[in-house]
């Protein structure tokens, strides 16, 4: 029997809803990586189409008469969905997937390794917080700084589209549904982007590696099978690109919208089904989810 035991203690205090430990590990996370100096810039250069559409859009707005802004509004970008849709896939195509995806590499490739090498997990677990908690309060943190490059900056746009296209309120009522879609699709992409990067924070002890790795992932694929497909037309080539399933999801999500834009015409549509996209998606996240919690258990403690 042993007469002095040299692990933490265990905590016997008041103890508060296992939420309310999850949201503390998620916020703490959250604060930590959102307090670098460089984030703010980073976030504007990833999100540079977007936010240029959007400008452009309170641009026309001041600068030009009426007639034309709804000439605008009417011919390059028609309905909401299908200039959210437009707006997406310039951000999520295979050519410019890499800007938000090291802006999700970059934030989110320390949050469990930082941890590991420095052996901040013994803390964690000398409190009421067990391995779970632990992972989906890391999970919740970077589900929080993926919205960053998802959803805020598609709410950005569809709020300023819909002020300034003249909608009326009936029209405001028949199209918020847009609003909702554009959530799921946001969801789908925070969850498949978020746990894969999770998935490399919990494998490697280094950030920067974890990162490098995520990045690579993402984006050689994606150019890879889109430059093969243009060349010799290989549709199922598409379902391993990453940016051709996340586009097709979305696709799916908002309606399959046929306008796109006006003259883009069916530039951005996908060729591949939008529901096996979405599946493959969320089988490919919940599968990484469960690998995390699985190495979190078996994480030794010194």
């Amino acid at each position: 029997m042993s007469v002095f035991d040299r692990s933490y203690r265990t905590y016997h205090g008041a103890l508060r809803g296992r939420f309310s430990r999850i949201w503390a590990i998620a916020a703490n996370t959250f604060r930590v990586q959102f307090r670098r100096k460089r984030t703010i810039l980073l976030l504007i250069v990833c999100n540079f189409p977007i936010l240029a559409f959007t400008f452009m859009l309170i641009f026309l707005a001041i600068f030009t008469p009426a007639g034309v802004t709804n000439i605008f509004f009417q011919v390059f970008l028609g309905s909401l969905e299908e200039s959210l849709f437009l707006i997406i896939s310039a951000t999520f195509n295979a050519g410019s997937i890499f800007m938000p995806i090291v802006f999700i590499g970059a934030l989110n490739s320390g949050t469990i390794a930082n941890d590991k090498k420095h052996n901040s997990l013994a803390l964690y677990m000398a409190k009421p917080i067990d391995r779970i908690d632990y992972v989906f309060g890391k999970g919740i943190s970077v589900l929080m700084i993926n919205a960053f490059v998802t959803y805020i900056p598609w709410l950005l746009f569809m709020a300023v589209n819909t002020l300034l296209s003249g909608m009326s309120g009936a029209q405001f009522l028949d199209s918020i549904w847009v609003y909702f879609a554009a959530l799921a699709a946001a969801l789908v992409l925070m969850i498949f982007f978020g746990s894969i990067i999770l998935l490399f924070s919990s494998i490697s002890e280094q950030s920067i590696l974890g990162g490098i790795m995520f990045i690579l992932l993402i984006f050689l694929p994606s150019v890879i099978a889109s430059g093969i497909n243009q060349a010799l037309d290989f549709e199922f080539l598409s379902y391993i690109s990453v940016a051709d399933l996340c586009i097709s999801s979305i696709f799916y999500l908002l309606g399959q919208p046929e306008g796109l834009g006006g003259f883009l015409g069916g530039f951005f549509s996908p060729d591949i089904n939008g529901w096996i996209s979405l599946v493959i998606l969320l089988t490919i996240s919940v599968i990484a989810f469960l690998i995390v919690i699985l190495r979190m258990n078996k994480e030794e403690i010194h």
